[in-house]
């Protein structure tokens, strides 16, 4: 059985991601990353622990709480959500 992650990024160091976590306890992981959206998703650090994981085929699911904590242009939002569905992961 795989594993549900919610990532949540902010922008910058001192910025709360309390609404991000609103149901994180219904998730196995949360993974956070504190970086610009404008860093490619699988160049940040929570980033490359989601593609490890993804690549060793344990994830399920990925939340996200808005689209846009996943890149700053569609483009990067684009790649990440197929990357995913290549990988089957089901829900995204």
């Amino acid at each position: 059985m795989g594993i549900s992650v919610l990532y949540v990024r902010i922008s910058s160091l001192d910025g709360k991601t309390d609404r991000q976590r609103v149901n994180e306890k219904e998730f196995d992981k949360v993974i956070e990353d504190k970086c610009s959206g404008s860093i490619p998703m699988c160049e940040r650090d929570g980033g490359r622990q989601l593609k490890k994981w993804i690549d060793e085929g344990v994830i399920t699911s990925i939340s996200i709480w808005q689209i846009d904590r996943g890149g700053r242009d569609l483009r990067d939002i684009l790649n990440f959500i197929h990357y995913t569905t290549q990988n089957k992961i089901p829900d995204f």
